[in-house]
């Protein structure tokens, strides 16, 4: 009887320590996983992300503050105990202090997501140790802003605030008006670059073009078709293009699973790159053969109904991948032009981005885009 009774004893103390193993056992890394109240994540369940090569997701709560991880296996150099508690508050200034205690142990970057309680008038942030920018901020989310920002052993303690809009009258100079006179930045007259021709469209009583273009925006440059495109090999100018796919990152519950893997860890696709192009060369001129000099896939169609080329896909990260609203936009100097990115002509200096939407445009900033 003593022997049964022992064994009983036995049986009952194994499924004890089981329930209070806490996430020492295996679980499933389909869900977000709960960080408890010490934070800390088991040397097992990042073992599990890294073996499975999988995205893990853990959120918290701070000071009424939504936060969220997203550690990703490929990045995973030593698996052990991470702490992953973070202390959000807001600043008088309406700025976002973020203290993370446990980021001295981490042995590779996490990417760290905040949602705010209301929505940034910004098109990005910037992080500050001591006034001092350390990294840079990604801004998503449809109704409220979600801050998204890689973490890593040196960036434990900062503050987020929202990069300055870009001035309305940076692009406000009318069209026709460049036709005379074209300046540099000291204000002289520069008779190197050609002018941005302003061709005569049809437009329909319903304020659309023949190829269903919404009106431009004042100060906005108008679409050159591409049977008018001109290019001047003989002149050579600058602009910075970006690729970048974050906000997929705050829906990975709509990813298809495939295109796991397709998903950097800080959503960069891109780092900002000057590039050069020729005078009269459209964004996907330059989409083209960035794309093709960098090694990034890239898939697109011509749609003769909008005479543009449409981008369906870049990096293998394609349109509804992510959700039935989710595709490509691009942005030319904090605009999401309303045309095709093939009837976009470049200008000295343009700023393009390229950023993946899983919500037609309103997680990234597209208010008015449709």
């Amino acid at each position: 009887m003593k022997k049964i009774i022992s064994f009983i004893m036995a049986i009952i103390m194994v499924f004890a320590c089981c329930g209070c193993q806490g996430n020492f056992g295996k679980v499933s890394l389909q869900d977000a996983i709960e960080i408890p109240e010490d934070g800390m994540i088991k040397k097992n369940i990042i073992q599990q992300i890294k073996n499975e090569n999988a995205i893990g997701s853990f959120y918290g709560e701070s000071n009424g503050f939504k936060y969220e991880w997203t550690i990703f296996g490929e990045d995973i150099t030593n698996a052990a105990d991470i702490n992953l508690l973070a202390d959000v508050n807001l600043t008088e200034t309406g700025d976002v202090c973020v203290k993370v205690p446990g980021a001295e142990g981490f042995e590779y970057p996490a990417l760290l997501s905040i949602y705010l309680n209301d929505c940034w008038d910004a098109l990005s942030g910037t992080a500050y140790q001591n006034e001092k920018a350390a990294a840079s901020v990604s801004l998503t989310g449809t109704k409220q802003t979600i801050l998204n920002i890689s973490i890593n052993k040196s960036l434990s303690d900062f503050i987020v605030r929202a990069d300055e809009m870009p001035e309305e009258d940076l692009n406000n100079t009318d069209v026709a008006d460049q036709s005379e006179n074209v300046s540099t930045e000291d204000g002289t007259k520069d008779d190197y670059l050609s002018p941005m021709k302003n061709e005569s469209t049809q437009i329909y009583t319903d304020g659309k073009d023949q190829y269903l273009t919404d009106p431009i925006p004042e100060g906005k440059p108008t679409p050159v078709e591409p049977e008018n495109q001109e290019v001047n090999k003989g002149k050579a100018y600058t602009c910075t293009f970006s690729i970048e796919c974050s906000t997929i990152l705050n829906n990975l519950d709509q990813l298809d699973q495939d295109k796991l893997e397709m998903v950097p860890s800080n959503g960069v696709i891109l780092a900002k790159t000057k590039v050069t192009f020729y005078e009269g060369e459209s964004v996907y001129d330059v989409l083209q053969r960035l794309c093709k000099e960098k090694g990034i896939h890239l898939e697109s169609t011509f749609t003769p109904i909008y005479n543009s080329a449409y981008i369906e896909g870049i990096h293998n990260l394609y349109e509804f991948d992510c959700g039935a609203l989710s595709g490509w936009m691009y942005r030319v100097n904090g605009w999401y032009p309303n045309y095709g990115c093939s009837r976009y002509q470049l200008q000295d200096g343009d700023v393009v981005e390229w950023r993946y939407t899983c919500d037609l445009g309103q997680d990234i900033g597209g208010k008015n885009v449709f």
